[in-house]
């Protein structure tokens, strides 16, 4: 009677296994879709995403040659493009010029917060202390100053309107103040730019 019962119930045991491993659905594969397709709105992952022109499109090279003080310089450009993110690189006997756009979302907070850390890092650092800039973006924006120079990088970074630049200016004849004077100038062009309505 004890095996009896036994073989019974360790019967009724495979049956369930098998039960529950065996009688689920096509759906439950996972290679099966259960939600409808959407297609991604990044139709042009070439251009930035949030931006109308790219930083290459926002100056021509002798443009850009006149704003740095170095009209003579005949200047290439060079893109590099993704979502959010327009860079452009302009070069030519010495002379670099680059500038970024960051678009991406919450510019001003992440602004800030770059300020922030590298002042926090390098605060006691004469070269890698950010000094900050009035008058050159948005001064209202987080941090008391819309722009800061580091001049170990050589490089400018600002915000305004919802973008962040990056530049820097490379080139035989340009110290620190004059570096800084050409970033800042070509910072406001380019916000000016940006916040017009352009090809």
């Amino acid at each position: 009677m004890r095996c009896t019962l036994s073989r019974t119930f360790v019967c009724f045991l495979a049956l369930c296994f098998a039960a529950a491993t065996g009688c689920g659905s096509d759906d439950d594969r996972p290679d099966v879709r259960t939600e409808r397709f959407h297609r991604s709105e990044l139709n042009r992952p070439s251009e930035s995403g949030t931006l109308e022109r790219s930083a290459c499109r926002l100056f021509r090279p002798r443009e850009v040659a006149r704003i740095v003080h170095r009209p003579g310089v005949a200047l290439r450009a060079r893109p590099n493009d993704s979502t959010d993110l327009s860079v452009c690189g302009w070069r030519g006997r010495g002379l670099v010029v680059q500038l970024i756009v960051d678009a991406a979302p919450r510019a001003q907070l992440r602004y800030f917060n770059q300020l922030s850390e590298q002042l926090e890092f390098h605060n006691t650092e004469t070269g890698r202390r950010p000094q900050q800039l009035k008058h050159v973006g948005d001064d209202a924006a987080y941090g008391g100053a819309g722009a800061w120079w580091t001049p170990s990088k050589g490089q400018l970074v600002a915000y305004a309107k919802g973008r962040i630049l990056r530049i820097r200016v490379v080139g035989a004849g340009f110290g620190d103040r004059e570096k800084r004077r050409a970033c800042a100038r070509l910072a406001r062009s380019s916000f000016r730019r940006l916040s017009s309505p352009g090809p």
